[in-house]
Protein backbone atom coordinates (compact mmCIF):
# COMPACT_ATOMS: atom_id res chain seq x y z
CA UNK A 1 0.00 0.00 0.00
CA UNK A 2 1.30 3.23 -1.06
CA UNK A 3 2.16 6.17 1.62
CA UNK A 4 -1.17 8.13 0.18
CA UNK A 5 -3.64 5.13 -0.73
CA UNK A 6 -6.85 5.70 1.78
CA UNK A 7 -7.09 2.83 4.30
CA UNK A 8 -9.94 0.60 4.03
CA UNK A 9 -12.21 -0.41 7.18
CA UNK A 10 -14.80 -2.84 7.25
CA UNK A 11 -18.43 -1.54 8.58
CA UNK A 12 -20.51 -3.78 9.96
CA UNK A 13 -23.69 -3.60 8.57
CA UNK A 14 -26.71 -2.06 10.42
CA UNK A 15 -29.68 -4.50 11.88
CA UNK A 16 -32.84 -4.27 9.70
CA UNK A 17 -35.21 -2.02 10.63
CA UNK A 18 -38.29 -3.62 12.39
CA UNK A 19 -41.27 -1.48 12.24
CA UNK A 20 -43.10 -3.70 14.51
CA UNK A 21 -41.00 -3.46 17.42
CA UNK A 22 -42.56 -0.28 18.87
CA UNK A 23 -38.84 0.40 20.62
CA UNK A 24 -37.03 0.51 17.75
CA UNK A 25 -39.45 1.87 15.75
CA UNK A 26 -40.05 5.07 18.44
CA UNK A 27 -35.96 5.28 17.77
CA UNK A 28 -36.12 5.55 13.82
CA UNK A 29 -38.46 8.48 14.10
CA UNK A 30 -36.12 10.40 16.43
CA UNK A 31 -33.86 10.03 13.89
CA UNK A 32 -36.20 10.99 10.89
CA UNK A 33 -37.41 13.94 12.51
CA UNK A 34 -34.49 15.52 13.07
CA UNK A 35 -34.69 15.56 16.87
CA UNK A 36 -31.00 13.13 17.31
CA UNK A 37 -29.41 16.22 14.80
CA UNK A 38 -26.64 17.60 16.42
CA UNK A 39 -26.47 21.53 17.20
CA UNK A 40 -23.79 23.74 15.79
CA UNK A 41 -21.18 24.43 18.58
CA UNK A 42 -20.55 28.03 19.53
CA UNK A 43 -16.61 28.20 19.26
CA UNK A 44 -17.14 31.07 21.58
CA UNK A 45 -18.63 29.39 24.24
CA UNK A 46 -17.93 28.08 26.90
CA UNK A 47 -17.48 24.08 26.26
CA UNK A 48 -18.71 21.44 28.09
CA UNK A 49 -16.41 20.21 31.17
CA UNK A 50 -16.03 16.51 29.40
CA UNK A 51 -14.55 17.97 26.43
CA UNK A 52 -12.62 20.52 28.31
CA UNK A 53 -11.43 18.44 30.09
CA UNK A 54 -10.47 16.08 27.33
CA UNK A 55 -8.67 18.63 25.64
CA UNK A 56 -6.60 19.61 28.73
CA UNK A 57 -5.54 15.91 28.65
CA UNK A 58 -4.52 15.56 25.23
CA UNK A 59 -2.84 18.94 24.18
CA UNK A 60 0.83 17.68 25.13
CA UNK A 61 2.39 17.63 21.36
CA UNK A 62 5.45 14.86 23.14
CA UNK A 63 2.84 12.31 24.64
CA UNK A 64 2.24 9.90 22.02
CA UNK A 65 2.82 6.21 21.27
CA UNK A 66 4.69 4.77 18.35
CA UNK A 67 2.11 5.14 15.83
CA UNK A 68 1.12 8.98 16.37
CA UNK A 69 -1.23 8.40 18.32
CA UNK A 70 -2.02 10.82 21.37
CA UNK A 71 -1.54 9.81 24.87
CA UNK A 72 -3.22 11.73 27.72
CA UNK A 73 -0.80 12.70 30.63
CA UNK A 74 -3.72 11.67 33.29
CA UNK A 75 -7.10 9.71 33.26
CA UNK A 76 -10.58 11.22 33.07
CA UNK A 77 -11.03 11.96 29.96
CA UNK A 78 -13.10 11.31 26.99
CA UNK A 79 -12.23 7.74 25.27
CA UNK A 80 -10.41 9.07 22.21
CA UNK A 81 -7.23 7.80 20.55
CA UNK A 82 -6.21 9.96 17.58
CA UNK A 83 -3.35 12.25 16.45
CA UNK A 84 -2.97 15.75 16.95
CA UNK A 85 -3.89 16.54 13.61
CA UNK A 86 -7.62 15.47 14.17
CA UNK A 87 -7.78 16.32 18.08
CA UNK A 88 -9.72 19.53 17.20
CA UNK A 89 -12.12 18.04 15.33
CA UNK A 90 -12.77 14.71 17.61
CA UNK A 91 -13.51 17.56 20.68
CA UNK A 92 -16.21 18.94 18.22
CA UNK A 93 -17.52 15.85 17.28
CA UNK A 94 -17.45 14.16 20.80
CA UNK A 95 -18.93 17.56 21.82
CA UNK A 96 -21.84 17.28 19.39
CA UNK A 97 -22.72 13.62 20.46
CA UNK A 98 -23.12 14.43 24.11
CA UNK A 99 -25.29 17.61 23.34
CA UNK A 100 -27.75 15.54 21.49
CA UNK A 101 -27.53 12.63 24.55
CA UNK A 102 -27.95 15.24 27.32
CA UNK A 103 -30.56 16.40 25.17
CA UNK A 104 -32.82 13.24 25.12
CA UNK A 105 -32.35 13.17 28.99
CA UNK A 106 -28.98 11.24 28.64
CA UNK A 107 -25.49 11.45 30.98
CA UNK A 108 -22.43 10.77 29.90
CA UNK A 109 -19.57 10.33 32.57
CA UNK A 110 -15.96 9.02 32.28
CA UNK A 111 -16.19 5.86 34.39
CA UNK A 112 -13.22 4.29 36.73
CA UNK A 113 -11.90 2.69 33.79
CA UNK A 114 -11.41 5.58 31.87
CA UNK A 115 -14.64 4.69 29.82
CA UNK A 116 -16.74 7.24 28.29
CA UNK A 117 -20.54 6.12 29.42
CA UNK A 118 -23.63 7.20 28.27
CA UNK A 119 -26.36 6.12 30.89
CA UNK A 120 -29.16 5.43 28.75
CA UNK A 121 -32.69 4.19 30.47
CA UNK A 122 -30.81 2.49 33.09
CA UNK A 123 -28.23 1.36 30.85
CA UNK A 124 -24.65 1.82 30.29
CA UNK A 125 -23.27 2.23 26.98
CA UNK A 126 -19.78 2.91 26.73
CA UNK A 127 -18.68 4.31 23.31
CA UNK A 128 -15.62 6.46 21.70
CA UNK A 129 -13.48 7.82 18.78
CA UNK A 130 -10.26 6.41 17.48
CA UNK A 131 -8.44 7.39 14.14
CA UNK A 132 -7.46 4.27 12.57
CA UNK A 133 -3.62 3.25 11.64
CA UNK A 134 -2.86 2.52 8.43
CA UNK A 135 0.54 0.72 7.24
CA UNK A 136 2.52 2.69 4.94
CA UNK A 137 5.39 1.19 2.47
CA UNK A 138 7.66 2.82 0.56
CA UNK A 139 10.44 1.80 -2.36
CA UNK A 140 13.91 2.33 -0.98
CA UNK A 141 16.51 1.48 -4.11
CA UNK A 142 19.68 -0.30 -2.63
CA UNK A 143 21.76 0.23 -5.53
CA UNK A 144 23.05 3.38 -6.98
CA UNK A 145 20.92 2.76 -10.51
CA UNK A 146 17.96 0.25 -9.35
CA UNK A 147 16.90 -0.67 -12.65
CA UNK A 148 14.14 -3.61 -11.42
CA UNK A 149 12.28 -4.37 -8.43
CA UNK A 150 14.81 -5.99 -6.93
CA UNK A 151 16.87 -3.06 -6.58
CA UNK A 152 14.57 -1.96 -4.05
CA UNK A 153 14.02 -2.59 -0.23
CA UNK A 154 10.02 -2.15 0.91
CA UNK A 155 10.02 0.31 4.26
CA UNK A 156 7.10 -0.51 6.03
CA UNK A 157 5.37 2.02 8.61
CA UNK A 158 2.60 2.90 10.29
CA UNK A 159 0.49 6.44 10.93
CA UNK A 160 -2.41 7.52 11.27
CA UNK A 161 -4.95 7.70 8.58
CA UNK A 162 -6.68 10.99 9.11
CA UNK A 163 -10.10 9.78 9.24
CA UNK A 164 -12.28 8.87 12.40
CA UNK A 165 -14.33 6.52 13.25
CA UNK A 166 -16.69 6.64 16.00
CA UNK A 167 -17.22 3.35 17.96
CA UNK A 168 -19.95 1.32 20.65
CA UNK A 169 -17.38 -1.23 22.97
CA UNK A 170 -20.70 -2.45 25.11
CA UNK A 171 -21.58 -4.65 22.03
CA UNK A 172 -24.07 -7.10 21.83
CA UNK A 173 -24.86 -10.46 19.44
CA UNK A 174 -26.84 -13.30 18.88
CA UNK A 175 -30.61 -11.94 18.03
CA UNK A 176 -29.79 -8.98 19.68
CA UNK A 177 -26.76 -7.79 17.56
CA UNK A 178 -26.22 -4.04 16.51
CA UNK A 179 -24.03 -2.03 14.66
CA UNK A 180 -21.09 -0.79 16.27
CA UNK A 181 -19.18 1.27 14.24
CA UNK A 182 -19.64 4.15 11.90
CA UNK A 183 -16.58 5.38 9.84
CA UNK A 184 -15.45 8.22 7.59
CA UNK A 185 -15.76 7.25 4.05
CA UNK A 186 -15.27 8.67 0.40
CA UNK A 187 -18.36 10.13 0.38
CA UNK A 188 -19.35 10.69 4.32
CA UNK A 189 -18.23 12.02 7.43
CA UNK A 190 -18.94 11.05 11.02
CA UNK A 191 -19.98 14.31 11.78
CA UNK A 192 -22.84 13.72 9.17
CA UNK A 193 -23.75 10.48 11.01
CA UNK A 194 -24.04 11.54 14.46
CA UNK A 195 -27.91 10.65 14.56
CA UNK A 196 -27.22 7.42 13.33
CA UNK A 197 -24.76 6.69 16.04
CA UNK A 198 -26.92 8.37 19.03
CA UNK A 199 -29.71 6.14 17.27
CA UNK A 200 -27.27 3.13 17.59
CA UNK A 201 -26.21 4.28 21.31
CA UNK A 202 -30.23 3.45 22.51
CA UNK A 203 -30.53 0.52 20.17
CA UNK A 204 -27.28 -0.89 21.89
CA UNK A 205 -29.07 0.08 25.30
CA UNK A 206 -31.96 -1.95 24.47
CA UNK A 207 -30.54 -4.82 23.35
CA UNK A 208 -28.51 -4.83 26.20
CA UNK A 209 -31.61 -4.38 28.65
CA UNK A 210 -33.44 -7.53 26.86
CA UNK A 211 -30.07 -9.47 27.30
CA UNK A 212 -30.51 -9.24 30.43
CA UNK A 213 -34.41 -10.01 30.91
CA UNK A 214 -33.61 -13.15 28.39
CA UNK A 215 -30.47 -14.43 31.00
CA UNK A 216 -33.03 -13.87 33.97
CA UNK A 217 -36.28 -15.42 32.16
CA UNK A 218 -33.32 -18.55 31.48
CA UNK A 219 -32.07 -18.13 34.91
CA UNK A 220 -35.43 -18.25 36.06
CA UNK A 221 -36.40 -21.34 34.14
CA UNK A 222 -33.51 -23.00 35.30
CA UNK A 223 -34.34 -22.73 38.82
CA UNK A 224 -37.80 -23.36 38.40
CA UNK A 225 -36.57 -27.18 36.28
CA UNK A 226 -34.37 -27.22 39.32
CA UNK A 227 -36.78 -26.97 41.55
CA UNK A 228 -39.30 -29.27 39.98
CA UNK A 229 -36.52 -31.84 39.57
CA UNK A 230 -35.55 -31.62 43.47
CA UNK A 231 -39.45 -32.11 43.97
CA UNK A 232 -39.67 -35.21 41.78
CA UNK A 233 -36.13 -36.66 43.05
CA UNK A 234 -38.43 -36.14 46.84
CA UNK A 235 -41.28 -37.64 45.87
CA UNK A 236 -39.80 -40.75 44.38
CA UNK A 237 -37.57 -41.31 47.31
CA UNK A 238 -40.86 -40.70 49.46
CA UNK A 239 -43.00 -42.72 47.13
CA UNK A 240 -39.58 -45.40 47.55
CA UNK A 241 -40.01 -45.28 51.03
CA UNK A 242 -43.89 -45.54 51.33
CA UNK A 243 -43.87 -48.75 49.01
CA UNK A 244 -41.02 -50.32 50.78
CA UNK A 245 -42.79 -49.82 54.53
CA UNK A 246 -45.85 -51.17 52.80
CA UNK A 247 -43.62 -54.25 51.34
CA UNK A 248 -42.12 -54.39 55.24
CA UNK A 249 -45.53 -54.36 56.40
CA UNK A 250 -47.27 -57.21 54.24
CA UNK A 251 -44.09 -59.51 55.22
CA UNK A 252 -44.25 -58.67 58.56
CA UNK A 253 -48.05 -59.36 58.73
CA UNK A 254 -47.85 -62.56 57.30
CA UNK A 255 -45.00 -63.50 59.32
CA UNK A 256 -46.78 -62.43 62.32
CA UNK A 257 -50.47 -64.16 61.24
CA UNK A 258 -49.35 -67.10 59.04
CA UNK A 259 -46.15 -68.17 61.35
CA UNK A 260 -45.80 -66.66 64.44
CA UNK A 261 -49.85 -66.64 65.48
CA UNK A 262 -50.22 -69.84 63.91
CA UNK A 263 -46.92 -71.51 65.77
CA UNK A 264 -48.29 -70.47 68.99
CA UNK A 265 -51.43 -71.64 68.37
CA UNK A 266 -50.21 -75.39 67.44
CA UNK A 267 -47.83 -74.69 70.54
CA UNK A 268 -50.77 -74.06 72.85
CA UNK A 269 -53.17 -76.99 71.52
CA UNK A 270 -50.32 -79.49 72.08
CA UNK A 271 -49.52 -78.32 75.52
CA UNK A 272 -53.32 -78.58 76.69
CA UNK A 273 -52.85 -82.47 77.31
CA UNK A 274 -49.52 -81.86 79.19
CA UNK A 275 -49.26 -82.34 83.04
CA UNK A 276 -50.72 -79.28 85.14
CA UNK A 277 -47.42 -78.86 87.24
CA UNK A 278 -46.40 -77.64 83.62
CA UNK A 279 -48.94 -75.39 82.72
CA UNK A 280 -47.58 -72.37 84.42
CA UNK A 281 -44.92 -72.40 82.00
CA UNK A 282 -46.33 -73.42 79.08
CA UNK A 283 -48.82 -70.70 79.41
CA UNK A 284 -45.98 -68.13 80.06
CA UNK A 285 -44.17 -69.02 76.92
CA UNK A 286 -47.13 -68.65 75.33
CA UNK A 287 -47.66 -64.74 76.89
CA UNK A 288 -43.87 -64.38 75.36
CA UNK A 289 -44.42 -65.39 72.47
CA UNK A 290 -47.68 -63.95 71.58
CA UNK A 291 -46.14 -60.50 72.62
CA UNK A 292 -43.01 -61.03 70.44
CA UNK A 293 -45.71 -61.70 67.24
CA UNK A 294 -47.64 -58.11 68.42
CA UNK A 295 -44.24 -56.70 68.59
CA UNK A 296 -43.53 -57.31 64.64
CA UNK A 297 -47.57 -56.92 63.49
CA UNK A 298 -47.86 -53.95 61.96
CA UNK A 299 -51.67 -53.72 62.92
CA UNK A 300 -51.24 -53.41 66.78
CA UNK A 301 -50.10 -50.18 67.01
CA UNK A 302 -49.20 -49.79 70.92
CA UNK A 303 -46.58 -52.42 70.74
CA UNK A 304 -45.06 -54.53 73.64
CA UNK A 305 -42.48 -53.50 75.50
CA UNK A 306 -38.77 -55.60 75.57
CA UNK A 307 -35.39 -55.33 76.95
CA UNK A 308 -34.47 -55.97 73.32
CA UNK A 309 -35.32 -52.32 73.16
CA UNK A 310 -32.45 -51.37 75.65
CA UNK A 311 -29.68 -52.53 73.12
CA UNK A 312 -28.59 -48.36 72.69
CA UNK A 313 -28.02 -48.29 76.29
CA UNK A 314 -24.88 -50.41 76.45
CA UNK A 315 -23.15 -48.08 73.90
CA UNK A 316 -23.43 -45.32 76.53
CA UNK A 317 -22.35 -47.50 79.28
Amino acid sequence: MGPNQNIEITQKQPASSDQNDPEFAAINHLVSSGALNPPTIDPTARQHPLIRGTASRLRSHSRKDENGILLPREPGGLDVKVSQGTLDRVLQVMAQVVAVLERQGFSVEVSEQDRTVASIKGERVSFGVEEPIRKVVTQKPRVANPTDRWDYDEVVTHEPSGKLALLIHSGTWERHEQRTRWSDAKVQRIENLIPDFVSGLMRIAVALRRREEDRKRCEAEQQRRAQERAQLRKDIEEEGKKLEQFNTWVDLSERAERMLRRFIAAYAGKTRSRSAEKRPEYNAWIEWATRQADRIDPFVFEKPTSVLDRKRELSSW
